[in-house]
């Protein structure tokens, strides 16, 4: 099979990583990066808030730009992976789409849902792949949840808390995380991770309410939300205020509970009814940051269509936290059309 060639834009922390990840995958090369700091362009040690497992990337094997639009005169690439700042998302892949370039952004897919409807046609436009690394869908203990959700292993789910909290990220480029007009804030950057993966598993909630404070970024830093699906409840909880990262669900259903989290190690954990003992569930040791570049890369290859993270999908998500931030402006019980 023909190799893929492969684009960086964005060389941070998760940059590298999908890079590192890329250069590992076969039929692949990655053969340019972009990033407007030259400092970035040779740098060995970048930071991220999560254990990626991913191995250390050799910049020096790829043509190098510090600007995104030289980059695509220059270069006849097949794939575009993005991780900017998420004001830039839109602007970038439409660019990149426009050139006939299939495009995979770091999410969140963009600051509005507006903006998404743009990336969309923009996609069906030129006929080319699309995608949103909306990494939960591909990790392996929340596929082991969205599968007994879906199958109804232990019946029907009736509640499901997800928590993702972290202190606030100190390490970006220009303190954009800081800025919520460029980052969307913590409710935006952070929480759409569980946001997404409720519309993913379960779809739209038929109402939602929220509570949350503007922090340090000058938007909404800190969130607890509530979501009605008529019979299951769902709780979705995020903030920048703490110490430490850490991320969580606990799953209630008819006859099981499913437990994940981060700390002391990470391990998925199953008690049946009438059960006094955790089962342990054993999962894949690919990280979800691995598993979504190969499906996209196997949609780009025409070997399935992209049904587990459409592009219209990962705009409900932005949808939904439009509507989070409705019901927390309002004080009220928010319904979804």
């Amino acid at each position: 099979m023909e190799r893929l060639k492969v684009g960086l834009c964005g060389c941070g922390g998760l940059g590298r990583v999908h890079a590192a990840n890329l250069a590992q995958m076969e039929d692949v090369d990655v053969v340019a990066v972009c990033d407007k700091r030259p400092e970035q362009l040779v740098a060995k040690d970048v930071t991220i808030n999560i254990s990626t497992g991913a191995k250390a990337f050799d910049i020096t094997k790829c043509r190098t730009y510090t600007d995104f639009g030289t980059m695509l005169r220059k270069e006849k690439l097949d794939v575009l992976v993005t991780a900017l700042p998420t004001d830039l998302h839109a602007k970038i892949a439409i660019k990149a789409m426009n050139n006939g370039i299939s495009v995979f952004t770091e999410k969140p897919m963009a600051l509005t849902s507006k903006q998404c409807t743009s990336m969309i046609a923009a996609r069906d436009k030129n006929g080319v792949q699309f995608m949103v690394g909306q990494c939960l869908r591909f990790w392996p203990e929340y596929v082991a949840l969205y599968n007994a959700i879906r199958d109804k292993t232990y019946g029907k789910l009736e509640s499901l808390t997800m928590t993702r909290i972290a202190g606030y990220p100190s390490w970006s480029a220009d303190s954009w995380f800081m800025n919520h007009e460029r980052s969307g804030a913590a409710i935006l950057d952070m929480s759409l991770h569980d946001v997404d993966f409720a519309i993913h598993s379960l779809g739209k909630p038929t109402a939602l309410t929220a509570g949350g404070f503007i922090g340090r970024t000058g938007g909404i830093d800190d969130v607890a939300a509530i979501w009605d699906y008529d019979g299951c409840m769902v709780s979705i909880r995020c903030s920048w205020k703490a110490q430490a990262f850490a991320m969580s669900f606990q799953a209630f259903f008819e006859t099981a509970s499913m437990d994940f989290g981060m700390a002391p190690d990470p391990a998925l954990r199953l008690r049946r009814a009438g059960a006094t003992e955790d089962e342990k569930v054993q999962v894949e040791s690919v990280t979800g940051y691995v598993r979504e570049l190969q499906y996209f890369l196997d949609c780009v290859r025409g070997r399935h269509p992209n049904t587990v993270c459409s592009a219209e999908s990962t705009r409900d998500s932005i949808a939904m936290i439009e509507l989070e931030r409705k019901a927390i402006k309002t004080h009220r019980w928010v319904k979804v059309g």
